[in-house]
């Protein structure tokens, strides 16, 4: 197998990645147009949406208070 045909999934994966983080930011800023609100607050805002509720909570809890480097 070359290392060429190795790369190509990963390669793949992050071109679709790319596509569809970019379909979000231009949501983001039509949203942003539209409510005049902070872009990349609603960019956030959007990813966090195609987050799981636990997920989202794991996340909360390591970046709050409860985290052990925050004691």
């Amino acid at each position: 197998m070359s290392e060429a045909s190795r790369d190509e999934p990963a390669a793949e994966a992050l071109d679709a990645w790319v596509r569809g983080d970019d379909a979000l930011r231009a949501r983001a800023h039509v949203l942003a147009a539209k409510l005049g609100r902070d872009e990349e607050g609603i960019y956030r805002t959007l990813r966090n949406f195609q987050r799981s509720a636990s997920e989202r909570l794991r996340l909360g809890l390591r970046h709050g208070r409860l985290h052990p480097d925050h004691r």
